[in-house]
This record gives structure tokens, sequence and C-alpha cells, in this order.
């Protein structure tokens, strides 16, 4: 089956030899601050957060 990796649709396998999936790293590694001083400034209703129990 295939997926959307870094915005591009592939036909990729992303299970190795034992049947696993293997998940990519995440590429979200910043913080949302009040003054902006990470690059993401906190703004209403701007940001949604996503959450998935595994």
């Amino acid at each position: 089956m295939g997926m959307l990796v870094d915005g591009k649709w592939t036909d990729e396998d992303r299970v190795n030899v034992g049947g696993r999936f293997v998940r990519s790293e995440s590429t979200f590694r910043d913080f949302i601050t009040a003054d902006g001083s990470s690059g993401f400034k906190a703004e209403p209703g701007r940001y949604h957060l996503y959450i998935s129990h595994n």
C-alpha cells in the first residue's frame, strides 16, 4: 500500500523483514512560544493538536 512521504505519494514499503511497520522519525521538534522566538508564535485558532493512542 502506498503512503504520503514528505508531501509526495510513494509506493515505498515501510515494513521491515520481521513484518513490523517502520515509522519515520518525527520532523516536528519545535515549540510554540508566546513571543514567537521559536519561529512559531502562539495565536488563537492557528494550531490544532492531533493525538493518537498506539
